[in-house]
């Protein structure tokens, strides 16, 4: 059965499927359109990859091009752009509301307009245990968002269901200024190319724990999601270290 919870800023945050919660106007709308001129800067630096999926299926057409602009990554040295304070109250909005205590990765994806659209390919962004995705739509755009039924937390079962591609679709998400959607990380999803517009959202990883062995990612993860990281709220750094030591 398909649940569509639309959960508005004025309404307790209590109504949610096990698997996914859609909110809007989650930010106000003065918030929201100083995002839209944050990632207008004709300044800002993007990061292109012509698959931004995955290296590991270059072949497939849903394995297509994307612009990234980085926010914080722990693999690559934190905070990699100034304008990472400026999303993360949206960060620790979600924090709060799905009781995670740690940031994965954040960042801003951006695809252009199309002449046609296409579902990308389905994945899964980490295979953390308690992940939850949180997708944030920057501006208005026509390119869905879709949830499948499948599953995973197995890297090499990852690439298994991947080539097998067959999956039944849960729910679609339509891209709406200010809406954000919420999902359990393990669940295959994919994006869809928009016509006649851009499509920028911002992607947060988060988890409801911190994970206890952070190098659980490791190689397995390098071969098939190479974006994956383990990133903390800066209040959780030490916490991280300890861990992080612990385990090496």
């Amino acid at each position: 059965m398909k649940i569509n919870n639309i959960i508005t800023r004025d309404n307790p945050f209590y109504v949610k499927s096990p698997d996914f919660i859609i909110m809007d106007n989650v930010i106000s709308e003065a918030y929201q359109d100083w995002l839209i001129d944050c990632i207008k800067n004709e300044d800002l630096m993007w990061h292109r990859k012509d698959h931004a999926i995955t290296e590991m299926l270059p072949d497939d057409p849903r394995n297509g091009f994307c612009n990234f602009h980085y926010l914080y990554e722990i693999d690559k040295g934190g905070e990699l752009s100034q304008l990472c304070n400026a999303f993360m109250p949206l960060a620790l909005e979600f924090r709060t509301k799905l009781k995670c205590e740690c940031l994965l990765r954040m960042r801003v994806n951006c695809v252009p307009s199309y002449p046609t659209q296409q579902i990308q390919l389905p994945h899964v962004d980490s295979y953390v245990k308690g992940a939850w995705n949180v997708i944030y739509y920057i501006d208005n755009s026509n390119g869905d968002t879709v949830i499948y039924n499948e599953r995973t937390q197995d890297p090499n079962r990852y690439m298994e269901m991947a080539k097998a591609d067959k999956f039944t679709e849960m729910t679609r998400i339509t891209p709406k200024k200010g809406r954000a959607v919420a999902f359990k990380g393990d669940l295959f999803h994919a994006s869809t190319l928009p016509i006649k517009t851009w499509r920028p959202v911002l992607n947060i990883n988060l988890s409801e724990q911190v994970p206890v062995n952070p190098h659980f990612l490791g190689e397995k993860a390098e071969l098939t999601r190479p974006e994956i990281t383990q990133i903390l709220f800066k209040h959780n750094d030490f916490k991280f270290n300890q861990i992080f030591e612990n385990t090496i």
